[in-house]
């Protein structure tokens, strides 16, 4: 390969991660949009809580194949973006994972921070790992 088609394949290559990197802030914008569209219903409809592990399993569950290949860092990045933007219109009305407030005793590990149930559909390792405060110790039967 010459040196300039080389320069042109890392060109096209720079092109399709700025694309990425665009489309993927705008769907965390769109995500962040969704959520409080979803929030606001709650709210109006007044039955539901703002964390429904149920459905969290759910959704952890269709995505088990993609979460099983994402690093610790990267579920944790995942987690972070739904624990912020599950909290955005009621602060204090989901679990704060990244505190490790579903933990007896954190020892500060990554895998900690980690929405457990999302833990459990990618890592059963990890989510084994963990020490649960009796508030949240009914996730290991879930």
């Amino acid at each position: 390969m010459s040196p300039s088609s080389r320069e042109s394949e890392l060109a096209q290559l720079r092109e399709a991660l700025a694309q990425l990197n665009s489309e993927f802030f705008f769907a965390i914008a769109e995500r962040r949009n969704i959520c409080m569209k979803i929030q606001e219903f709650k709210e109006s409809v007044g039955r539901y809580s703002h964390y429904d592990p149920e459905r969290e399993r759910e959704v952890f569950k269709l995505l088990s194949h993609q979460l099983k290949s994402c690093t610790l860092k990267e579920l944790l990045a995942f987690s972070l973006l739904m624990e912020d933007q599950a909290m955005a219109m009621a602060p204090g009305s989901y679990p704060a994972w990244s505190s490790s407030v579903h933990l007896q005793n954190p020892k500060i590990e990554l895998y900690e921070m980690i929405n457990p149930l999302m833990l459990k559909a990618s890592h059963p390792d990890f989510f084994n790992r963990l020490i649960l405060s009796a508030e949240f110790s009914f996730l290991k039967d879930f």
